[in-house]
């Protein structure tokens, strides 16, 4: 049977559809390798969204060349973002690449595989759902389980290439999206977490339209306790009271979420065209407070942004400190290919972006370790996965409804059970604790 290699860099939308990938190439016969030296085919499943992602991606890229030498029909493919946004330039800079396929087609794959020796191309400039809803899902994880509810964004923010690589806004009708969790809760899966780029404007497109907020009450009936739900990545400016009020009161969705702000200056907010400013995102945070105290609340950031001065900097890190973040995703900002920030004429210099990035880290190790020592004597609910522990010294590790990863001892935890744990120990990263019997 010939043998897949696959290698994901990226999102989470990555991480799904590798495992989409993986299923569709299981049903044709491959099976799974870790080792690329024993691969029929190597797959990079690619992210665009950062420069450095990108860079991976090529100098990995490159050091398969001597391996396609050496190794008589090995395959080697291009797919997800940097797939659609290079295509066919790709198969000139890369003699020894076979195919380049785009997120929106993923089919393609095995149809490109089957060909011959043609060197093959399937991407679209605004791909769109070509995944069958039947087709298997090889996931990675038995306990988590992520479930993609749209595809695409309409908002162009300036820096941002997920218009360009995944296309317009594209929701999944509801009834597609409950039945995959109907099947998911048959399976044992005890969180699933709703992926979309702006995953809170679910649904207004769809005839008839259908609220973000109505999917989370009908995913709710239907898990009726026996599941966990989280999304990611709502925008700001479409936190309404009703989503606040869900997250406070559906039993079901964690008291969780990842709000990306970008930056805390408005005149940075702007020319990002993020579409809010610096009150009206904190506005938003302390509605989402008021309505769910116990939410843990984590960012995006961008550092070094075109024109970014020091004192736009300043804000940024000011906006951290009164936010008071969980946890933080900060990085350099890096031009994108079709973007508008890329034309801008007031690049930094990546020495200031990097200075910048240092100290943005810097106080979000100290915000997140704060926030961490709340938890110290408190007893929390942990939903226990082996795929949380990091190192054999750790005995069990789950996350809590807060998303905190756990480590803690105790006797007789079984993957995918519920156990409720005494913190004693917190660090920037993690908390550890006891497990407690009530």
């Amino acid at each position: 049977m010939p043998k897949l290699k696959l290698i994901t860099f990226g999102c989470q939308a990555n991480e799904l559809d590798s495992e989409r990938i993986t299923g569709l190439l299981l049903r044709e016969g491959y099976t799974l390798t870790e080792r690329e030296e024993d691969a029929d085919l190597i797959l990079l499943n690619t992210c665009a969204i950062r420069e450095k992602a990108e860079h991976k991606v090529y100098s990995r890229l490159g050091t398969f060349q001597v391996l396609k030498r050496q190794r008589a029909g090995l395959k080697i493919g291009i797919c997800g973002c940097v797939a659609q946004q290079e295509g066919q330039a790709l198969l000139k800079r890369f003699p020894y690449l076979d195919f380049v396929v785009g997120p929106g087609q993923l089919t393609a794959i095995a149809p490109l595989l089957q060909a011959g020796t043609a060197r093959g191309l399937a991407t679209a400039r605004a791909p769109g759902y070509s995944y069958p809803v039947d087709a298997p899902v090889q996931r990675q994880n038995s306990i988590r389980a992520w479930v993609s509810i749209m595809e695409g964004c309409d908002r162009f923010c300036t820096f941002c290439v997920v218009p360009f690589t995944r296309g317009r806004e594209r929701s999944r009708p509801p009834e597609e999206i409950v039945e995959e969790i109907r099947g998911l809760k048959r399976q044992g899966y005890r969180e699933v977490t709703l992926l979309g780029q702006t995953v809170n404007s679910y649904g207004r497109k769809l005839t008839p339209p259908i609220s973000f907020v109505e999917l989370l009450r009908r995913i709710d009936h239907l898990v009726d306790g026996h599941m966990r739900v989280r999304f990611t990545s709502p925008h700001p400016s479409d936190v309404t009271d009703e989503l606040a009020a869900a997250l406070a009161e559906l039993p079901s969705l964690c008291e969780q979420i990842h709000l990306p702000v970008q930056s805390g200056s408005d005149r940075i907010l702007h020319r990002m065209k993020r579409g809010h400013d610096r009150d009206e995102y904190l506005e938003k945070v302390a509605l989402l407070r008021a309505k769910a105290p116990e939410i843990a609340i984590t960012t995006d950031i961008i550092v070094g942004f075109p024109g970014e001065t020091e004192e736009d900097f300043q804000a940024t890190l000011d906006l951290m400190q009164e936010v008071g973040y969980d946890g933080a995703f900060i990085f350099k900002y890096s031009p994108r290919p079709h973007t508008e920030a890329e034309e801008m004429p007031d690049q930094l210099s990546e020495e200031v972006r990097g200075r910048r990035l240092e100290q943005a880290l810097v106080l979000m190790n100290r915000l997140s370790l704060e926030r961490n020592r709340a938890y110290l004597g408190r007893t929390v609910e942990v939903l226990v996965n082996r795929e949380d522990a990091k190192g054999d010294s750790v005995r069990h590790s789950g996350r809590t409804r807060q998303n905190k990863i756990v480590h803690f001892s105790g006797e007789g935890v079984e993957d995918g059970s519920v156990v409720s744990v005494a913190i004693t120990w917190a660090s920037a990263l993690y908390l550890q604790g006891e497990m407690v019997c009530l």
